[in-house]
Order: structure tokens, then sequence, then C-alpha cells
């Protein structure tokens, strides 16, 4: 009996901890927090799991939000998006509260970092992260959509602290009743009618008793508009800059609006930036949050 008291107790402590943690995530701006057992990342490559970015991690904590405002879906001019970005914003939360775990509970936290490791693979995948804390769940066009604020940008941070696990939601965001509607009319979604396979799209599939099959995402054509500027831009620009021998040319390629657009993006930025959000635009997962005047 005494060490099952003492066991509550630790699990009333860590409860505490956890509430204040989500308290000041929502105080910080975030809309949603959730916390995924370490253990749980088994889909994720070996190199690539919280242990590997902290030894000994027992809870993932995933924050999301600073999401694009309503008036950026509204605004036609798309390539706004990776000037007025926000994400960076949800990084520094989580900043906030591994020195929060650290100082005042005692425990070791890292914050997942926002780019890539090696062959372009993200040192810890956010999406698998935020799936597993029930943050959401992934979209057929492969971002993760929370079911009442949609797409969003997230944040984790690995920790030593074990801390009462949220878990997978249990339903999925995506399609949303809408979309289920549109399809069984028509048999096509917003994102797909925008964004077909069929016609050199990037999106495809059947949905059968309101969920997805035969899902079909081409992700290597959709990075391939996504990233028009940013790192992969700027790279493959200096390398045809250097191989080019004439000077004059060289010195146009330096100048051009690509070059200036990509060196932009990566002075506002320091994490991936989309420009194509055509899917998002559509998505009517959180359409009612959108509606302003």
């Amino acid at each position: 009996m005494k060490g099952t008291a003492q066991t509550d107790e630790l699990d009333t402590e860590d409860s505490t901890v956890k509430e204040e943690l989500k308290q000041a995530a929502l105080k910080g701006g975030a809309l949603v927090f959730g916390v995924a057992d370490a253990s749980a990342f088994t889909a994720a490559p070996e190199g690539y799991r919280p242990t590997d970015i902290l030894p000994g991690a027992r809870s993932v904590v995933v924050i999301g939000g600073s999401k694009p405002r309503a008036g950026d879906w509204q605004s036609p001019n798309y390539q706004h998006m990776e000037l007025s970005s926000t994400n960076d914003r949800i990084t520094a939360l989580s900043m906030r509260l591994a020195h929060t775990i650290e100082r005042q509970a005692g425990y070791y936290a890292v914050v997942v970092p926002p780019g890539v490791d090696q062959g372009q693979l993200p040192f810890m995948s956010l999406a698998l992260a935020a799936e597993l804390a029930g943050c959401g769940t992934p979209s057929l066009a492969g971002p993760v959509l929370h079911p009442e604020h949609g797409f969003m940008y997230f944040s984790a941070l690995v920790t030593t602290l074990s801390l009462p696990v949220d878990g997978p939601l249990t339903h999925p965001a995506c399609p949303a009743p809408a979309c289920v509607e549109m399809y069984q009319r028509s048999g096509a979604t917003p994102c797909t009618t925008t964004c077909p396979i069929e016609d050199n799209g990037c999106l495809g599939g059947t949905i059968v008793d309101g969920r997805w099959t035969e899902r079909q995402y081409d992700r290597a054509r959709c990075m391939a508009r996504v990233y028009n500027y940013w790192v992969p831009t700027f790279q493959k620009i200096l390398t045809e800059t250097l191989d080019e021998p004439d000077n004059e040319q060289r010195r146009m390629m330096i100048n051009s609006t690509l070059f200036s657009r990509s060196l932009w993006s990566m002075t506002y930025a320091n994490i991936s930036q989309g420009q194509c959000f055509e899917c998002m635009r559509v998505c009517p997962v959180d359409q009612a949050n959108r509606q302003l005047s």
C-alpha cells in the first residue's frame, strides 16, 4: 500500500507539471498541446527517434500553432507566404517550455531542431510526433491536421521527464465531413480537384466509409513545387552560376528575381518555407476560423 501511495503521489505530481506546461503553452500562443511516449516512435527509422536526440528520453511534448492568418488564405499572391510565415514562433515557444522543464522540474529537455539532417530528413518527424501526441492526424496532402484548427505548424521537445501520455486521436480530421459529401457527389474533394494526380498533380485517392483508401500522394512532385525558393533553389542557382562561363550571364543570374527571392526567404526563416499552399487553402477542416470580414 505504501508503494501504491508513492506511485499515486508521483502520478499526481506529473499531471500537475503537465498541466502547468500546457497552460504556459496556450498562454504563449499555442493552439494545441499534447504528450507522446518517447518509446512509441517505432515507425521512425533508427537514428531519428527521441532517444537519438536525448538519451534516456521518456516523453515528447508537442505544441501546434502559429498558423497562417485568415488573411493569408485570402491573398491571391501565394508567394507572400515565404516572407510572412510565423512557424519560427512555435519553435521559440518550445524553447521556453524546455527552459521551464530544466529549471523548475529538474529534468533534461531538448527542442527538436526544425531543420533537416542528412539526406534532407528531419532530425525527428514532427508529423509523427504530433500524431502520437494527439495533436492531429495525417491528411491526404501530407500535413497533420487538427479537427478544429486544421493546418498549423508544430514544434516538439524531448525530455527525460515522465509525463502522462495523450495518445493518437481516434477519428481522422481528413477527410472532413464536407469532403466526404463532395466526394459522394462528384468523386473528388477540394484538394484533389485543385491538384489531381491524374492531371499532373500530387493528390488522389478513394473515400470508403468516411476514410481515405488507395491514397496517392506524389511527394517528390509536391516538394518540387513547394520549395520554389529557399535553400534548394539557392543551391541549384549557385551551382549553375559557378558553371556559367559568360561573365554577363553570371551577373544576370545572380541578380535575377528567382535568386533574390531565394535569399529573402532564407533570411526571414530558419526552417523550410513552402510556397504552394493550394491544397490547404481549399481545405474545409478549419474554414469556420477563416471566414472574417
